[in-house]
């Protein structure tokens, strides 16, 4: 059986870092990127050897077998191989939307949602991917599975001490299938070998494993990546006709979750790699393994992610005067990906996004549950935050939620921001609000805990937006801190948490107040704002005063 364990948030194994005392920033400027010649001379310390006492004995699964007879490079990639690609990634992507399976072992091992399944190996399966292995993993199971080169970058340098968050990174090792004596070797290195940083190369970099391609729907499609340079790494597994993209991602416990593409993901700066990207074409002519160069790919497009005067639309002909709104990145997104005559409807538009928002508060009460089995807030707690609360390592990496109460809070700023856009439209508006009313009386928008004292909880959407800034991120609290119960109430009345963890929760509110994530600087207890920003949906909506 294939076990392999792997964390985003693990410290992952990496070269020497060019220049150690340059601290890590997550999102500069361009011009903010140090200058200095990248020194080549130091020296590099070898792979480590593929470990082959983990692997079950030959004869046992395809998974074993010499590379020879289970990974034959038979095959080339091509458009046709690409085809399958995606259909293969868009098959996964709606068992674990439809939330039939929950974990990349279970689905790749369920024939209703693999297209490639074959029982003699994916019914022994065992993988626990994280955000950043998962493009790569769904890419070499691709290839194994239907016999084509495969290879990837195993180490990168660059500037910075975290290689998760390192300037001017460059690839400095390669792997190849062919390095390893069976499939097992080939994914248990790669799930060692491949953090987020591995994204943070900008498409200039030759050697690099990803490019960002056009944006359009040839070539954003199931199996693009995304990556947030904030540290996150989703998947592509639908483009909807009107231009809505829908993602998967990782997560360090192994589950999977389904998300909606919008604001709540960064897109950073063309040197941090940020954005959708796609595998480069790889050629093999059986002893070397070539990556397309960015002139060799019809659909690369180095600028336009980037570049906020593109994401414009052109001035009218006639009344020029007039200033239309700034489109955002995001908005440009949807534009270019969505069909010839599509229409967007703002009342179906809010109904998903608050599908959406009930999936990230089910997704969120996985995670705080996992940190309760855990026994994490009966340990004492921690003299000091880490430097950064969104991006350090250990206990805290592990079972904190800072980044992704983030992304929940910068989701809730979208929906208030989308609703704001119709105020000026009553007859929209009061569509919205019936819908609004619909929606979160779904089962699914409700969210249920257990308490310290062992009963059940059930916080209703709109309990958790009245608490949006009060859900604590600490994973040393107790449950009804972490789900913000409010100060003298019947339900606080059951934590049990000490004078001292009660003081960290109401020292770290600023942080709790800030929505946009900064990484590789430093975050005190107040680097957030006094006050918490409003973007309740439901006052624009008019349902709140």
């Amino acid at each position: 059986m294939l076990s392999l364990l792997a964390s985003c948030r693990r410290p992952p194994r990496v070269d020497a870092p060019d220049r150690v005392d340059e601290p890590s920033i997550d999102v500069p400027a361009p011009s903010e990127a140090p200058d200095a010649a990248t020194p080549e001379g130091i020296p590099e310390p070898p792979l480590p050897p593929v470990d082959a006492s983990a692997e079950a004995p030959p004869g046992r699964s395809t998974l074993d077998l010499p590379l020879r007879d289970s990974w034959a490079a038979v095959n080339t990639w091509n458009d046709r191989m690409e085809g399958e690609y995606s259909a293969f990634v868009a098959r996964l992507g709606e068992a674990i939307a439809q939330r039939r399976c929950r974990r990349l072992d279970r689905c790749l091992g369920d024939p209703s949602a693999n297209t490639l399944f074959d029982a003699s190996s994916d019914r022994r399966l065992s993988l626990t991917v994280d955000c950043a292995d998962l493009p790569y993993i769904l890419r070499a199971y691709f290839a194994f599975k239907r016999r084509l080169p495969f290879g990837y970058v195993a180490r990168v340098r660059g500037y910075g001490d975290d290689p998760r968050y390192m300037l001017r990174v460059r690839p400095s090792r390669w792997r190849v299938w062919t390095d390893f004596r069976t499939a097992r070797g080939v994914l248990g290195a790669m799930v060692d070998d491949v953090h987020s940083g591995m994204y943070r190369v900008s498409p200039d970099v030759p050697g690099g494993d990803l490019y960002p391609p056009r944006i359009g729907r040839d070539s954003v499609r199931p199996g693009t990546a995304y990556y947030d340079p904030n540290g996150h790494v989703l998947v592509v597994i639908e483009v909807r006709p009107d231009g809505t993209v829908y993602l998967i991602d990782g997560h360090p416990d192994g589950s999977l979750t389904y998300k909606r593409f919008g604001e709540a993901f960064a897109i950073g700066t063309r040197s941090l790699g940020g954005g959708f990207q796609n595998f480069r074409p790889l050629r093999w002519d059986g002893e070397h393994l070539t990556r397309a160069g960015n002139d060799e790919i019809p659909g690369f497009d180095g600028d336009s992610q980037w570049s906020p005067a593109a994401w414009q639309p052109p001035p009218p002909a006639e009344d020029a005067g007039v200033r239309a709104p700034r489109v955002t990145y995001h908005q440009w997104v949807r534009h270019r990906l969505a069909s010839a005559g599509a229409v967007v409807d703002p009342v179906l538009d809010l109904r998903e996004q608050v599908a959406s928002l009930c999936r990230d508060v089910a997704d969120r009460a996985e995670a705080v549950d996992a940190s309760l089995a855990a026994g994490i807030q009966r340990q004492p707690h921690p003299a000091a935050l880490p430097w950064n609360i969104y991006g350090t390592t250990g206990d805290w990496e592990t079972w904190s939620t800072p980044s992704r109460d983030a992304r929940l809070k910068a989701a809730v700023r979208e929906l208030h921001d989308a609703v704001a856009a119709s105020a000026g439209d009553p007859a929209l508006l009061e569509r919205m609000r019936a819908a609004w009313r619909e929606e979160i009386a779904r089962p699914g928008c409700e969210t249920r805990y257990v308490n310290s004292a062992g009963a059940t909880v059930t916080l209703p959407l709109e309990t958790v937006l009245d608490r949006l800034f009060s859900l604590s991120f600490d994973p040393y609290h107790c449950v009804e801190l972490r789900w913000g119960a409010p100060p003298g109430s019947a339900e606080l009345s059951t934590c049990t948490d000490d004078p001292i963890r009660r003081g960290w929760y109401r020292a770290e509110q600023r942080l709790r107040n800030q929505i946009d994530r900064n990484y590789g600087v430093a975050t005190p207890l107040t680097a957030g704002p006094e006050a918490s920003p409003d973007v309740d949906p439901r006052r624009p909506l008019g349902l709140r005063p």
